[in-house]
């Protein structure tokens, strides 16, 4: 049984005009995310909004994007995927109109949840539409294209974002949106065709709250739990019970009733398990040095915000470029091959990081982003190919939103441990290098030392204090880069057990 229509039907034209519908749709929600990122300062200054409130904007887009992934099997196999999309492009066009007009912290929190609940599903929506529109043996070219395409978003979504805050204020980065959205909408209405709908299929209400409460509790632990000090509070304590509990009162559900929220055989293929595992993996190794890096350049070497942002867009060019090149390659070489190599090349990319240290250069940084560019654009192009391969078609909708909020929630998560990873280790750096300073150092109180940081005055003692302060910052970012390339490394071995996929039909 499939809810796909026959790919035989479609002629290359009608293919690549799917494909550029639905790789617009999908990054939609992903641009809107960069370049709301982009904008925090001024929103917070706007709106006289503290810290803790400003950062439920980030929280709530995530928490309720990861509520939401999951009911894209659900949604595209009731109501057919193009309906879904049409309804969610629809109503996340509508939530950015109403963001461009809000005016209160609390507003803005609302309609930024709401672009998470109805921006969610769209990606994972897309996944199914282009494997059934092209046949198996052009599934590795059509995900590569897609993925290459999406990955424009995050390229321009941050100088995007500051040059229409520059022109207006933040409201206009959110207006922008909409006519994205409507042009989003024509195409998918336009292109997309119609797939059956199963009328008859119940939706898990009991799943759905259960896991709708436990990555929210999840998310905000762990997100919340550097500042509150862990299980030290009460609070994150409770919301760790409350992420447990509900996990398995899912998990156990799922395993027990006719129709799950979400269809657990699709862990039983092979590929299809492992293949999200390495994505999720690339998860936290796309996203986590978009945080580290620009904050290490910022910082430690007072780099403009203007200057960071072009720094990275090197990363996100050589991906689009990788991506079209080597989509076309998977027809003819081993695709586990081109994976464990992507894995090799971000590995390559991550200890050449490891080497940088406070007198680090542009020059440097820009190496390292297209190195892990092109690991990444090597790496996604036979992912997608091989974790679909050999799951059955009428579990791909499950499966592509399993894909999709995997490599989402891996991302988050991935985030804060490595934002925890480097606070715990600026703080156990600057303790062990207070104990090469003795109050009675006779070096530090002869030549220029003793002008710079003369330890016999509050001035020349916080400035000793800054610059122990900066070493150890540096050393937690080189034990964070150490960390990602060992994850790298570690998953490696997971390859050996792939199935190469088929190119029959």
């Amino acid at each position: 049984m499939t809810d796909e229509p026959t790919m035989a039907v479609y002629s290359r034209l009608q293919q690549t005009f799917i494909l550029i519908s639905l790789t617009f749709a999908s990054a939609l929600p992903t641009l809107n995310v960069t370049v709301g990122n982009a904008v925090l300062p001024q929103m917070r200054g706007d709106l006289s909004a503290g810290l803790e409130e400003i950062s439920w904007v980030l929280t709530a887009t995530m928490v309720c994007t990861a509520i939401a992934m999951p009911t894209a099997g659900w949604l595209g196999m009731r109501f057919s995927q193009r309906r879904a999309l049409i309804v969610c492009i629809t109503a996340f066009t509508f939530a950015s109109a109403m963001l461009g007009i809000a005016d209160t912290p609390e507003e803005v929190v609302f309609w930024r949840a709401c672009q998470g609940l109805f921006g969610g599903p769209i990606s994972p929506l897309c996944i199914p539409v282009i494997l059934s529109t092209y046949p198996k043996r052009d599934h590795g070219m059509a995900m590569a294209l897609w993925a290459g395409g999406v990955m424009l978003s995050p390229i321009m979504g941050p100088p995007l974002g500051g040059y229409l805050t520059s022109i207006y204020d933040w409201h206009l980065t959110y207006a922008f949106m909409v006519p994205l959205g409507i042009i989003t909408y024509f195409l998918v209405v336009g292109a997309v065709p119609d797939s059956r709908r199963h009328t008859d299929l119940r939706f898990d209400w009991l799943g759905f709250l259960a896991l709708s409460v436990a990555l929210p509790a999840t998310q905000i632990m762990v997100d919340r739990g550097t500042r509150l000090d862990w299980f030290e509070s009460q609070e994150i304590t409770a919301w760790a019970i409350i992420a447990v509990c509900t996990f398995y009162f899912f998990l156990a559900h799922s395993l027990t009733t006719r129709q799950p929220f979400v269809d657990f055989r699709i862990f039983r293929d092979k590929n299809f398990v492992i293949g999200s595992t390495c994505l999720l993996v690339s998860g936290v190794l796309t996203f986590a040095p978009l945080i580290l890096l620009p904050t290490l350049l910022g910082d430690l070497r007072g780099v403009p915000v203007e200057t960071i942002g072009f720094m990275l867009m090197p990363r996100g060019i050589g991906f689009v470029l990788g991506t079209f090149v080597l989509g076309r390659l998977i027809r003819v070489l081993d695709p586990r091959m081109m994976l464990a190599f992507g894995f090799l090349i971000e590995a390559v990319a991550f200890w050449y990081m490891t080497t940088f240290d406070l007198t680090i250069g542009l020059q440097e940084v820009f190496v390292a982003v297209v190195v892990l560019g092109t690991g990444e654009a090597v790496m996604w192009t036979p992912v997608a190919a091989i974790t679909f391969s050999t799951l059955a078609p009428h579990l791909r909708a499950h499966g592509s939103a399993i894909f999709q909020f995997g490599r989402f929630f891996a991302s988050g998560m991935g985030v804060s441990a490595a934002v925890i990873v480097l606070s715990r280790s600026t703080q156990s750096n600057h303790a062990t290098l207070t104990e090469f300073v003795p109050p009675f150092s006779e070096v530090l109180r002869s030549g220029d030392f003793a002008a710079f940081w003369n330890i016999s005055g509050l001035e020349g003692l916080a400035r000793l204090d800054g610059e122990m302060t900066r070493q150890a910052t540096m050393i937690g970012y080189i034990n964070d880069f150490w960390l990602l390339m060992m994850l790298m490394l570690a998953v490696m071995p997971l390859i050996l057990f792939l199935d190469r996929p088929g190119s029959s039909e």
